[in-house]
């Protein structure tokens, strides 16, 4: 089975899908690190490409990791556009399909409070050191934020250490 961590960028698919994997035995994958691994670095590659053609790759390339890992228990950590952006809905509603029929997503989000978890990420987004910005982080958050809230099999707000997440987790699955 594979399950999946979705949610804007911050809020800690990466840490606690790495720490659910190991409580389940399963492996793990982090979609951006295998995007960097295995084409570009992603901000080089946006500012090079630009972000549609960064969806179509970073799509194909779950595909492609679907394909190589479909007998095994597979923890995924999605990109944080990759269910969420306005841009290219085709892709969008594609990936969501192929969650939707390769196993169960888990949303990560700090708080149902829109305002709350705004700030939250924003300030999670801007100490990561990628040189982003407040506002531009902020408007972004703000326009995927009820595309996300309408997302995963298993929702969890909560701003605890991974550890409680990843409790929260598996008494949910």
């Amino acid at each position: 089975m594979h399950l999946f961590m979705i949610g804007p960028g911050g809020v800690g698919k990466s840490t606690v899908g790495e720490r659910l994997a190991e409580q389940l035995g399963y492996a793990f994958v982090d979609l951006d690190t295998q995007f960097c691994e295995r084409l570009a670095n992603i901000r080089d590659y946006l500012k090079t490409d630009g972000y549609e053609a960064y969806l179509e790759q970073n799509s194909a390339l779950f595909e492609a990791l679907s394909v190589e890992l479909r007998h095994h228990n597979v923890v995924f950590a999605l990109s944080s556009g990759f269910l969420a952006t306005d841009i290219r809905p085709d892709i969008v509603q594609r990936n969501r399909q192929r969650v939707r029929e390769s196993g169960r997503s888990i949303l990560l989000m700090p708080s149902k409070d829109v305002d709350v978890a705004c700030y939250s990420v924003v300030e999670r987004q801007l100490k990561r050191g990628f040189g982003l910005f407040r506002e531009k982080e902020a408007v972004k958050f703000r326009q995927r934020f009820a595309d996300y809230m309408a997302l995963g099999d298993i929702q969890v707000f909560a701003m605890d250490s991974p550890e409680i997440i990843v409790n929260k987790i598996i008494a949910a699955l």
